[in-house]
């Protein structure tokens, strides 16, 4: 049910902004995750070992890691937009390169660094949007926004992530697959950079958390 809180709409008593970029989340997740099903067999098939396949995950997943930790470091320092802006055109830079220089001339050596670079991206955008939720939800459904943003995640990822590839990949192949993450994350950080408004700071001294 919407209703106005102030000048502001809620749905369910979360704030449309809110509510609008989980839906963002889920759009960019299901992007990020088109290859995670049939990527490394697919790497096999075209000359990798399994090691190889192997090291170029576990690079990924290392700098996931790094930039999991630092996102909510640089979003307290930069604020959430800012942030996010970073983790899009990262992911973006890094899927081109990827494809276009490592997939396609079938080179390992690029495949690990711009393969690590998209790596950066979605912790950057979704998790520093995390940040901005926890600031931005009033405290009594605080813990509704948080399961919230996690079922758009594992919803984007795993399962439009999973569906969608199933259905479009004897349809487009595997490259025209990859390009078309790119439609899916460009429209989620789009509609996530139109809704984030404001710094967690500012959330945090001056909208103190509804009751």
């Amino acid at each position: 049910m919407k209703t106005l809180v102030g000048q502001e709409r809620t749905l369910g008593g979360l704030p449309m902004g809110v509510v609008w970029g989980f839906v963002a989340t889920l759009i960019f997740m299901a992007g990020d995750g088109l290859e995670h099903a049939w990527l490394s067999p697919y790497l096999i098939e075209k000359g990798l070992t399994v090691q190889q396949s192997a090291t170029l995950f576990a690079v990924y997943g290392a700098i996931l890691a790094i930039a999991s930790y630092f996102s909510g470091v640089l979003t307290e320092m930069w604020g959430p937009r800012k942030v996010m802006v970073i983790g899009l055109v990262t992911w973006l830079i890094g899927q081109v390169l990827f494809i276009e220089y490592g997939l396609k001339l079938n080179n390992y050596a690029i495949m690990l660094p711009t393969y690590g670079i998209r790596g950066l991206g979605y912790p950057l955008f979704c998790y520093s949007f995390l940040v901005w939720v926890t600031y931005r939800s009033p405290e009594r459904i605080l813990a509704t926004a948080i399961g919230l943003f996690w079922a758009a995640w594992s919803g984007g990822l795993y399962v439009v992530g999973s569906y969608f590839p199933a259905y479009m990949l004897p349809k487009i192949g595997y490259i025209g697959l990859l390009w078309s993450a790119v439609a899916w994350v460009l429209v989620g950080g789009i509609v996530g950079l139109i809704v984030v408004k404001g710094d967690v700071r500012t959330e945090q001294k001056g909208n103190p958390k509804e009751k």
